[in-house]
């Protein structure tokens, strides 16, 4: 037996999951959020300027791609928030 054979993962369908329960997890338990649900909560107009970002290697907010899907960690985009918090001075 080689090597190479140990390593390879062997996926069966009633491992996987289907849709519905994948987005029930990625909205209850894992706290992610998609491109566009960044966008509304930073105020943006749409998630182009995220794509944009991305796509320049100068995404401000860490992000996890999984295929062809982006994903934030809230926990991280929070993080992110307050490490860049400017304190208004007054004169």
């Amino acid at each position: 037996m080689l090597a190479t054979e140990t390593l390879k993962v062997k996926l069966r369908q009633h491992n996987l999951l289907d849709d519905e329960h994948f987005k029930k997890l990625i909205d209850d338990e894992c706290k992610l959020l998609t491109s566009k649900q960044l966008s509304i909560m930073v105020g943006l107009k749409g998630d182009a300027a995220l794509r944009k970002q991305r796509s320049k290697g100068r995404s401000l907010f860490p992000y996890c791609k999984v295929g062809r899907r982006i994903f934030y960690p809230v926990d991280e985009i929070v993080k992110m928030l307050h490490k860049n918090k400017v304190y208004a001075q007054l004169r």
